[in-house]
């Protein structure tokens, strides 16, 4: 189930109380009125926990004795020596089976709201998302498989000005942070390799054990090898648009992302599963697509990634809930740095899913004659359906419908006249939905060749055989039957052939029907053709068994 909260998400363990009268907050500090019988050391404690501090804070002031400052003066306590104090995660989002673990080893159950301390470990599994946010607006998301450790989570007695330290174990972790209004702020995201470090900017981070990728897509990220190096002050300057990789000890030169890729039409309105988008880019060697139910993609659902082919690939997800979703997609280039991201709206409405379609095949043969054909259409019937729609096109896109018919009740068959010719037909389901009823999505439109009859068979009676011939197309095959009841019950003769004729010794006199069906060169096969009735009349014959002939024709009975 996806869950999802609007609150903040940092608080301190010890909620900041209402700033004195005699403390003014800075970009540098506090700026504090001296009280009676107070010393640089008791101030020193009061603000910064420690009274060895007291020297830093007078060297800060140009106050060389300790002991006499005048009740009311106006010192600087810097914000570097201000007390830190506890601060906290919120899990702002969900999605799909998280673990996690306390500093101490217990598990934590993943619920809206949770504060999440200093020491805590998150891990997501294959189909995991978890979003996370600081009080200042800051945001980091988890993707499947990542692992992340709160190394630190802190802010500043006061000023509260975060500090932030994520150990990234495993896979990948997105980071939105909150441009820094003090100094002494730190937002850090580290890695056995490497720490990449901001003060306000969005950007990726992604660790693979051999190597790590950073993508920036807001502001500057310094990035430097290994974790004990101060990346906020020192490293590789990497601006928005550029990423680079650290592999090796060495913080490889920034390049240009890739840009976004283009995505084909199609993609607003999804009608079918899988979902699909059909992305394209020149340089790209795959595409990286996400799901979330917001635009900046902190409620995430779903991802997949595609391999590129010829410059196009086409991402697929196999189950989305009916709504309306947006899709983050982005090009990755040949070293593994995924590019500028792209973000678009888009609905599913896939459901009620549309039945099967069953009979007719992909060809119909008719054995009536007559203007129309009554032709039979079966399709699988839909759990909770409450009736169907079919449509009968002459035209693939069904801008020429001929057939439009609803049909009020889960009776999954009905018949329909139509004339010779091509054909598309395809059969929506429909349910009840409250007071109106709600029809789902077409299905996939099936081919239809309504064919003509087969003719039947014209015969010739010959002295000593019947020759019969019929109409017949390239590469068809025949069978050809012959009974003595035009219900052909028992056959006389039944005749496979490639030829569009057959010839039978003549049998005894008395009335015959005869009926040929095609097959054709896919294996479609026809309708028996209507009977052709044919007689053999009684003949005289000579003492040899040959016929009596009376100008040249043979002498009946009835002669």
């Amino acid at each position: 189930m996806l869950l999802s909260i609007f609150a903040s998400s940092f608080a301190c363990a010890q909620n900041p109380q209402s700033i004195p009268s005699n403390v003014e907050v800075t970009r540098n500090g506090l700026i504090y009125s001296v009280s009676a019988n107070e010393t640089l050391s008791s101030i020193s404690q009061k603000f910064t926990g420690q009274v060895n501090h007291w020297r830093a804070i007078g060297e800060s002031n140009h106050i060389g004795n300790d002991r006499t400052i005048p009740i009311g003066k106006k010192i600087l306590i810097p914000s570097r020596l201000l007390t830190p104090v506890s601060a906290f995660a919120k899990i702002k989002n969900f999605f799909g089976k998280v673990v996690i673990q306390s500093s101490e080893g217990s598990n934590i159950e993943a619920a809206l709201g949770t504060l999440l301390k200093e020491g805590d470990t998150l891990m997501t599994l294959a189909d995991g998302f978890i979003s996370l946010a600081l009080e200042d607006g800051t945001q980091f998301t988890l993707p499947p498989n990542s692992t992340v450790s709160l190394k630190m989570l802190r802010a500043t007695y006061i000023i509260n000005s975060p500090r932030t330290e994520l150990f990234l174990q495993k896979g990948r972790v997105k980071s939105q942070v909150t441009p820094f209004v003090q100094p002494d702020s730190r937002f850090e995201v580290q890695s056995p390799l490497a720490v990449s470090g901001v003060r306000g900017t969005v950007f990726r981070v992604n660790y693979d054990q051999q190597r790590v990728l950073n993508e920036v897509i807001e502001g500057k990220v310094a990035v430097n090898s290994g974790v004990q190096a101060k990346a906020t002050k020192t490293g590789q300057l990497v601006t928005h648009g550029y990423g680079t990789v650290v592999e090796n000890g060495r913080v490889g030169k920034p390049v240009a992302l890739l840009a976004v890729p283009t995505m084909s039409d199609g993609y607003q309105t999804q009608h079918r599963l899988p979902i699909q988008f059909a992305l394209s880019h020149p340089s790209a060697t795959s595409f990286s697509t996400v799901i979330s139910t917001d635009s900046a993609g902190a409620n995430n659902i779903a991802e997949a990634f595609v391999k590129n082919k010829d410059g196009t690939a086409t991402a697929k997800l196999e189950n989305l809930e009916d709504g309306e979703y947006f899709v983050h997609y982005s090009a990755i280039d040949q070293a593994g740095l995924e590019g500028v991201p792209g973000t678009l709206r888009f609905r599913v409405e896939v459901r009620p899913f549309p039945p099967f379609l069953l009979s007719p095949a992909a060809k119909f043969q008719s054995n009536h004659l007559g203007a129309e054909v009554q032709v039979p259409m079966q399709w699988s019937q839909t759990a909770g359906a409450y009736g169907y729609r079919l449509q009968v096109a002459s035209d693939q896109t069904f801008a020429s419908t001929v057939i439009d018919k609803t049909i009020e009740q889960d009776v999954a068959q009905t018949t329909v006249p139509l004339k010779v010719g091509s054909y598309y037909w395809r059969v929506a389901t429909i349910i009840k939905n409250g007071p109106a009823n709600k029809q789902g999505p077409f299905g996939d439109a099936k081919k239809l060749e309504l064919l003509p009859e087969l003719p039947a068979p014209a015969a010739k009676i010959g002295e000593e055989d019947v020759h019969f011939t019929w109409s017949a197309t390239p590469g068809q095959r025949f069978t050809f039957q012959i009974s003595e009841s035009n219900t052909f019950d028992k056959l006389l003769n039944d005749i496979e052939t490639t030829q569009s004729e057959a010839s039978i010794p003549a049998p005894q006199a008395g009335t015959y029907y005869a009926r040929v069906r095609s097959i054709d060169a896919d294996g479609f096969i026809g309708t028996f053709s209507p009977p052709q009735k044919f007689v053999i009349p009684d003949r005289w014959r000579t003492e040899y068994g040959g016929t009596w002939q009376s100008m040249d024709k043979p002498v009946g009975t009835g002669f």
